[in-house]
């Protein structure tokens, strides 16, 4: 299977580009410029699209271009595409996500893998519906929150009977 054109994913701009040119027609330079190709790929897309030779330059007609644009716009190949590369980013920027949180290294106290939630810091506090933490930076809040998991882990009837107020 050929690999999609650079220039698909910017039909809209491609398109708004050429509508406002107001030009009759467009050349080599014009398309090159437009859709981000090489002198030899804008001849191509040229022939493609229409193009026609007048005296030395090649040429093609910007309304002939725009609807091409458009029903490449409209196609199922190109809605695809849209979706596929909208997927592709999502999973890309989920991953960096991913990435930038493993990344993510605090102290943790000797001890605190044995937390119970009597034994927690007095600066957490929970109730039904609410908890509070007092902290002195991110790194901090991050030994805290994790001395809070582990009580939760390490005692979890009484975390629930707490977090419900049953207690």
């Amino acid at each position: 299977m050929p690999a999609k054109p650079s220039w698909l994913l910017h039909i809209p701009e491609i398109r708004a580009i050429l509508a406002e040119s107001g030009l009759p027609v467009v050349d080599r330079g014009v398309i090159q410029s437009v859709f981000g190709l090489g002198r030899r790929q804008a001849i191509e897309l040229m022939h493609r699209f229409g193009g026609y030779q007048a005296g030395r330059t090649f040429l093609v007609e910007r309304d002939r271009l725009i609807a091409e644009m458009d029903a490449i716009g409209s196609s199922d190949e190109y809605q695809r595409e849209v979706t596929r590369h909208e997927k592709l980013t999502t999973a890309v920027a989920k991953l960096q996500r991913e990435r930038r949180a493993k990344e993510v290294r605090f102290a943790v106290p000797p001890g605190v893998r044995e937390t119970r939630m009597a034994t927690l810091p007095e600066s957490v506090r929970l109730e039904p519906g609410k908890l509070e933490i007092e902290f002195s930076g991110s790194q901090d809040l991050l030994a805290k929150l994790f001395a809070l998991s582990q009580a939760a882990a390490n005692d979890y009837d009484r975390f629930l009977n707490v977090s419900d107020g049953k207690e």
